[in-house]
């Protein structure tokens, strides 16, 4: 137990440590020392401690227990995040040298990694939401590092869309992330706390076998899944993960590989066996495997269109975030009727966090060095970088590679294994434009990773001035490329090779991505291009949640203020009750004259009434 929170622990305290530091090079140090620490612990716990549940008292009155869960989900994960927040800290060494300040970063960077091992490890629910919350905070501190706005942190260029601006800049886009996450948070809170009044326990282990868990509707599964489906930027809640791209690079890399957005459809995973108990799971298991479709589909899109180098690997990240939060209702679909396979499902849409993780974590930080060195964040603006940045470059094709699938990288194998779920629960309940929906995806795929890296390392304007990065900077993305196909490799031969239908598909998308992006690029097609703007313009969603909904807050605000606050608040305190008081008042004064005999007489009055009272009553 006390190795585990070790583990858990060891980046936050760092990180207050680093807050009484002046100097820059020691904050950033002791973090990612702090960091690799915590990962080396977490490799002890994955390698030598007995699974099991441990825990310690905390808040008795509402169950909520310190309490850790080490099984064949926990474990793994924990090396995962551990291992790539350190990656990711050594590489921000040098990426965040000389920012103006480090002591904001260094402090949440570890903060947030602590957050994120609390998820990976809590068994208690009342634990997991504190890490859950801590992730939410952290996201807000770090997507909106760069509070001044400067236009080469922007996402989207200066524009307008319908009256609508079309650009993000760190302080809206962090806002807009901790908005969307906290819409879901509130209902993700309720439906904890009806779980817990049901059942009488927040663990995770005892609600898998809670028969209580029998008395709930759909509904409270419903509320759960909105907490996962915007903390993992599922459809329609995406656009916050796109524009949180403000944001450092190494926090990119952190939010999408290693913490915030796999803590959804890591919950997601391990609540599936909880939800088998529900009557009505199988609209709860339908739901989160449409959603996680239509979400792969629309950011497959948008990553197609995209004219930033982080807004293709942010679609991308949705996109199989999408194809997870898939594979997992796909799991529990079929689970309901073959229970004694539903782990081993489940495993399957584990392991693509696993694919995803390392081939993104290696991709952000790789195209950070490029915005880093050529100074741009736009595609088309540089170009030919192979012959400047030979490192990156060999490291960047590896891991684009593995992002879309193409054997015998780790991605390929991940994402199969993941996308059987989805096919085989399609068949099974006669899903029959699931297969269509899935093959359009795998074919787009491999076309964006080829456009990424043709009109980046192959072909563009060459600049005059551009070197290699630092390295410390390439040597983890480097190391990530490399693990990309160690890792297939062993996946291939120590889980399953698949090999489906599915590949035909991709080899078609990197056909067709290889020809218009390495052989032939600069094809254009007028017909195409209202299509290609409707998906570069994001579906004109960001009309949506940018315009209408806070044109509709701002009314619904105003009739508020002015029936509410003005009209019965203000005007029953201040107005109605002083006139009546006042009223009254003056009819009151006109009865003290100063006349006694009148007195007297309100006197003879008052006994009278009396009497008469006590005699009918």
């Amino acid at each position: 137990m006390e190795v585990v929170l070790l583990t858990i622990f060891t980046p936050l305290l760092v990180s207050v440590i680093s807050l009484f530091a002046r100097a820059e090079k020691f904050k950033a140090w002791v973090v990612t020392l702090g960091a690799f620490v915590s990962a080396l612990l977490a490799t002890y716990v994955y390698t030598s401690i007995q699974p099991g549940v441990y825990s310690v008292s905390w808040i008795g009155s509402v169950g909520a227990e310190i309490a850790v869960r080490l099984d064949h989900f926990s474990l793994p994960m924990g090396v995962l995040v551990a291992w790539l927040i350190a990656a990711i800290s050594l590489y921000s060494v040098k990426y965040m040298e000389g920012d103006y300040r480090p002591g904001w970063y260094w402090f949440f960077f570890g903060f947030f990694a602590t957050s994120m091992l609390i998820i990976v490890y809590a068994d208690n629910l009342w634990f997991l939401l504190v890490g859950w919350e801590g992730v939410g905070l952290a996201s807000w501190a770090l997507i909106g590092h760069w509070y001044r706005d400067e236009y080469d942190k922007w996402v989207g260029k200066e524009e307008k869309v319908f009256g609508v601006p079309y650009w993000w800049t760190p302080s809206k886009a962090s806002l807009r992330a901790i908005l969307t996450v906290r819409f879901g948070d509130s209902f993700f809170l309720v439906a904890i706390a009806l779980f817990y009044a049901v059942t009488g326990t927040a663990s995770l282990t005892a609600l898998t076998h809670a028969g209580a868990l029998k008395t709930l509707g759909v509904v409270p599964l419903l509320f759960f899944a909105l907490g996962p489906f915007t903390k993992s930027a599922q459809f329609p809640f995406h656009e916050w993960l796109l524009t949180a791209m403000t944001g450092p690079t190494s926090v990119s890399a952190l939010i999408h590989a290693a913490t915030m957005v796999k803590a959804g459809v890591y919950v997601l995973i391990v609540t599936t066996p909880i939800f088998l108990l529900v009557p009505g799971a199988e609209l709860y298991f339908w739901v989160v495997a449409v959603v996680g479709v239509a979400t792969a589909l629309v950011a497959t899109i948008i990553a197609l269109t995209a004219m930033e180098f982080k807004l293709v690997l942010a679609g991308s990240t949705a996109a199989n975030l999408g194809i997870i939060a898939a594979a997992a209702g796909a799991a529990g679909l079929l689970g309901l009727h073959e229970h004694e396979l539903l782990q081993g499902l489940l495993f399957f849409a584990f392991l693509h966090i696993v694919g995803h993780a390392v081939s993104k974590a290696s991709l952000f930080m790789g195209f950070g060095a490029v915005i880093h060195e050529a100074g741009t964040r736009f595609i088309g603006e540089v170009g030919r970088l192979w012959r400047h940045m030979k490192i990156t470059a060999v490291a960047m094709v590896l891991s684009m590679l593995s992002l879309v699938g193409i054997p015998p990288f780790v991605g390929y194998v991940t994402k199969d294994l993941a996308l059987e779920n989805v096919f085989e629960a399609g068949h099974m309940y006669h899903a029959d434009w699931l297969a269509p929906a899935l093959y359009l995806l795998l074919f787009i795929t491999p076309i964006y990773g080829l456009r990424l890296v043709g009109l980046t390392f192959v072909h563009g304007k060459e600049p005059e001035e551009v070197h290699e990065a630092p390295v410390l900077m390439w040597l983890p993305y480097t190391a990530l490329a490399v693990a990309t196909l160690a890792l297939g490799v062993y996946f291939a031969v120590a889980v399953k090779f698949p090999l489906t239908e599915a590949l035909i598909a991709v080899a078609l998308g990197f056909l067709t991505g290889f020809i218009l992006y390495i052989w032939l690029p600069g094809v254009r097609s007028e017909t195409l291009r209202p299509l290609w703007e409707f998906a570069y313009r994001r579906f004109y969603l960001p009309i949506l949640y940018d315009g209408v909904f806070p044109l509709l807050y701002v009314w619904v605000s105003r009739f508020i203020y002015v029936v509410f606050d003005r009209g019965l608040f203000d005007g029953l305190y201040h107005s109605v009750i002083p006139g009546v008081v006042e009223t009254l008042s003056n009819w009151a004064r006109r009865l003290i004259t100063g006349n006694l005999s009148l007195y007297v007489l309100y006197g003879v009055v008052g006994i009278l009434i009396t009497l008469l009272l006590l005699v009918l009553l």
